[in-house]
């Protein structure tokens, strides 16, 4: 057996921890150890535990040849807090450039200039943008100068005070609003599990999937300690430069002098990767994000029953060769919707008669021909081209002759079913509309996940028991 000593000979390569007992001499060792163990365990935790990405905060306003950041935190992928405490200006100068516009090996020059005047004016076909990411930085305060033991003297520094530096690296515009890459990746199921029980209902990613991914991950990534020392105006700063949190693409300009300088925030939010805290998990699981279905207008007989009269005023009043009727059944909506996804297709509705022959029940569609927004537009602060509702339009064949005709189906009590496919909807953040309907209640909608739909049922009382009642 080998002899304890030599167990622990590669202990250096392990987490340590210091081990106090009474009269044990204290160095710059043991504190360095102390500092490096909560500092390494901490990271580890933030980058197996939370992710990485922006938090809150940092966020980006312009002025003339500057960005303004205002504080925020983030976690970088190796577990690194990044956080500006106060407000910040930064310059073209003011930043490390993965692509320098001003070196002019490989051409650089051009193409950042065709970028930059694309973004100033639109005439350059040259898609290049500028991604502004924000990175992990110590730098040394209070030298003091110290003699070792052979009386020899360097200097040491009191404090390492972490902070952030900012850099600009040239990326396709496409890009900035491009999706992240799924961490998880998941190849067929072949283990045992599966094998021995292939009628099994499937688990969540596979029988093995979730296991394979876990297993594969490093722990502790070996560029995490790579610090790159760079000169800036205030002093030196070790950086972290490989492991940058996006915050924006922002474009580059030509200022008076002729010098490139910060132009506009193209975009502020594409870019960002975000740490999904508890209570906007929370959030996301209720569906705080989702547009849902905020009023429906015959919500009154929301799965009960209205009269052949009330329902035939939904559909406007009487008259004679109309080619369409716009009816009062209309819908609105908790948030702006794109009009280009509202059409007829969105809506169904259908009448269940009963056949006089077996009194087997009986479909029929109405005949939706289209949507009206006209009495539902935007609210102030709208998006173009977003309403906040739309009735539904019916063949005006149909209203005239199967609704108020002689051989009208409603002689006797039917029942009417209404259908919103909220899948079909957008709203202006791109999700699709929660639609399904909950329980008794006819608003709102919702339950939690984007899409799904709305499904109204009400009985319609046999026109003749009207006529009776108003007798």
């Amino acid at each position: 057996m080998k002899k304890p000593s030599e167990c622990c000979s590669d202990v250096e390569s392990e987490s340590c921890r210091n081990n106090y007992f009474e009269g044990k001499r204290l160095t710059s060792d043991s504190f360095r150890v102390e500092q490096n163990y909560f500092l390494e365990r901490r990271r580890l935790l933030n980058r197996a535990l939370v992710g990485w990405g922006v938090v809150y905060g940092f966020p980006i306003s312009e002025e003339p040849g500057r960005l303004v950041i205002e504080a925020g935190l983030a976690l970088d992928k190796c577990g690194h807090e990044l956080l500006q405490v106060g407000r910040r200006e930064i310059t073209f100068n003011d930043v490390h450039k993965f692509d320098d516009p001003n070196t002019p090996a490989a051409q650089i020059e051009n193409a950042a200039g065709d970028a930059a005047w694309h973004w100033e004016t639109g005439s350059s076909s040259v898609d290049q943008c500028w991604q502004l990411s924000v990175h992990y930085a110590e730098k040394l305060n209070g030298p003091f100068k110290v003699k070792d033991s052979c009386s020899c003297e360097h200097e040491e520094w009191e404090r390492t005070c972490e902070t952030v530096y900012y850099s600009l690296r040239r990326i396709p515009c496409g890009e900035c609003c491009a999706d992240d890459a799924c961490a998880l990746t998941c190849d067929c199921a072949t283990g045992p599990c599966c094998k021995d029980r292939p009628d099994a209902p499937a688990r969540r990613g596979g029988c093995h999937c979730l296991c394979d991914c876990l297993t594969r991950l490093d722990p502790n990534p070996d560029d995490c300690c790579d610090l790159r020392e760079i000169d800036t105006p205030c002093g030196p700063l070790r950086v972290d430069l490989h492991h940058g949190v996006p915050l924006a693409c922002v474009s580059l300009v030509r200022d008076p002098s002729q010098q490139w300088a910060l132009g506009a925030v193209t975009d502020a939010c594409g870019p960002r990767r975000l740490v999904k805290r508890n209570d906007l998990l929370f959030d996301l699981i209720r569906g705080c994000d989702l547009t849902r279905i905020d009023e429906i207008s015959w919500w009154p007989s929301h799965r009960g029953q209205m009269t052949f009269a009330w329902f035939n005023d939904f559909f406007g009043p009487k008259s004679e060769g109309q080619e369409k009727y716009v009816t009062n059944f209309s819908v609105t909506f908790s948030r702006p919707v794109r009009v280009t996804s509202l059409g007829a297709d969105c809506f169904t509705m259908a009448v269940l008669s009963v056949e006089t022959e077996g009194r087997w029940g009986q479909v029929q569609r109405v005949p939706i021909v289209g949507i009206d927004t006209t009495k539902f537009p935007p609210h102030q602060g709208d998006p173009a081209g977003h309403v906040r509702g739309c009735a539904i339009v019916v063949e005006g064949g149909y209203v005239e002759d199967a609704l108020r005709g002689r051989g009208s189906l409603f002689k006797e009590s039917v029942i009417v079913e209404i259908e919103v496919r909220g899948d079909y909807i957008i709203d202006c953040n791109g999700q699709a509309v929660d639609a399904n309907a909950v329980g008794q209640s006819a608003r709102p909608s919702g339950n939690g996940t984007p899409g799904g739909t709305f499904i109204s049922t009400f009985r319609v009382l046999p026109r003749e028991q009207d006529k009776g009642a108003a007798s």
